[in-house]
């Protein structure tokens, strides 16, 4: 092994990389544009289907409830202080759901008035369609605005009796959130930036990983480079370190995307979901340990990425097995996604690809534990050596480099 070979070896391929035009835009451009798109479009349709369910809400009587009498009641009493429920009269109720021309449908009781009247309890149907967002979202604001209805009538009722409402409610309800609005901002973050981080560390290398050793392959390219001055090894860490090197591109491209967006559209990294992530911040040496783990991560995902491509007999054939690769690696991220920072267990910081995503998410959630980090770190280093060593065995043997 001679660094100066592999120095060689490492600038030739990231020259030929760069001059491939498609390699460029799918691991530069591509991520710094395509992210911050996402994510304002994502964000920006949850807040507008979010602002669409509690406003202008359209709801209808059924047909044996839509009298005179009743919509007076609904009107004048149920949403009379309700400026975003509007009562308006269709055809047919059940089919105006349907095509979404109302949100609802309330049915009342035959003796409904005759009830209310002498204080005896009536009910009201409310029907909706639950494949509709819509729909299902305004159930919930109309279930809130008919109950502000009862506790009007009840006060009502006790008032004439000379009783107050207070008596009905022995117990007040009062929340207090004792989460800082950086831990707010954190937990969002844990459930999407790990398991994005880990994606595009397992995706950023294979274009180039599929080229530099199944596509030569094809082009007949490797033997020649096999008969030259450096050794097999240092063609080996040349190439891997450019798969790495173009590893980190793809997720320094994505930072720069989620940057832009942020500056774009602050609401951005949320998701839509309103919370600031202005205060968020990490403590240096956290940071710093993510950092170090992210690295490694990135060395296991292009040794792995090398070795695959070199028992591939052809560049089609390493696509398919480099894609089983990602694939592998999204059922952990989806298995951890919604595991709480405090609660992941210390054996998850041995486990290959769940003890970064377990990093990641008690450093953004601020439940910060340097020895589960340090594990992580060293974890995370011997699976390293372990691909390396993998992909070393394979670029050594006949039998894989001359696959046909």
């Amino acid at each position: 092994m001679n660094p100066k070979h592999i120095w060689v070896v490492f600038k030739k391929e990231v020259k030929d990389i760069m001059r491939d035009k498609r390699a460029v835009i799918t691991s530069i451009l591509i991520p710094m544009i395509l992210i911050p798109v996402i994510n304002m479009l994502v964000g920006g349709n949850i807040e507008k289907l979010n602002k669409e369910i509690t406003e202008n809400i359209t709801i209808a009587l059924s047909k044996d409830s839509n009298t005179e009498e009743i919509r007076e009641l609904v009107q004048n009493q149920i949403i009379k202080d309700h400026p975003n429920l509007h009562l308006i009269t269709v055809d047919d109720p059940m089919d105006a759901i349907d095509r979404s021309e109302i949100r609802a449908v309330l049915d009342f009781e035959t003796d409904c008035l005759e009830k209310l009247e002498s204080g005896e309890p009536f009910t009201i149907k409310v029907y909706y369609d639950s494949s509709q967002t819509k729909s299902g979202g305004s159930l919930g604001v109309i279930w809130g605005i008919i109950n502000e209805f009862n506790q009007k009538i009840v006060g009502e009722r006790l008032e004439l009796y000379g009783l107050s409402k207070d008596v009905l409610t022995p117990a007040i309800i009062e929340e207090s959130n004792i989460a800082s609005e950086e831990e707010t901002a954190g937990s969002i973050l844990s459930m999407i930036f790990p398991l994005m981080l880990v994606i595009l560390l397992s995706t950023g290398g294979i274009a180039p990983a599929t080229d530099l050793v199944a596509g030569e392959k094809e082009r007949n390219t490797f033997e020649p480079l096999l008969t030259t001055r450096p050794s097999r090894t240092s063609i080996l860490l040349g190439k891997y370190l450019t798969v790495t090197l173009f590893s980190f591109i793809t997720v320094m491209a994505t930072g720069i995307g989620l940057i832009l967006g942020y500056i774009i559209n602050p609401s951005s990294l949320s998701m839509g979901s309103g919370v600031n992530v202005t205060g968020f911040s990490i403590p240096t040496p956290a940071l710093l340990l993510s950092l170090l783990i992210s690295i490694t991560l990135g060395m296991t995902f292009a040794a792995l990425q090398i070795a695959l491509s070199t028992y591939a007999r052809s560049f089609k054939e390493a696509q398919t097995y480099l894609s089983f690769l990602m694939i592998g690696i999204m059922i952990p991220g989806y298995a951890t996604m919604f595991v709480q920072s405090n609660e992941i267990p210390f054996y998850m910081f041995f486990v290959p690809v769940m003890n970064v995503l377990s990093s990641f998410k008690i450093v953004f959630g601020y439940n910060i534990n340097y020895m589960y980090l340090a594990t992580a770190l060293v974890s995370s280093m011997v699976y390293v050596a372990i691909s390396l060593w993998l992909a070393s065995s394979l670029f050594k043997k006949e039998k894989f480099i001359f696959r046909r």
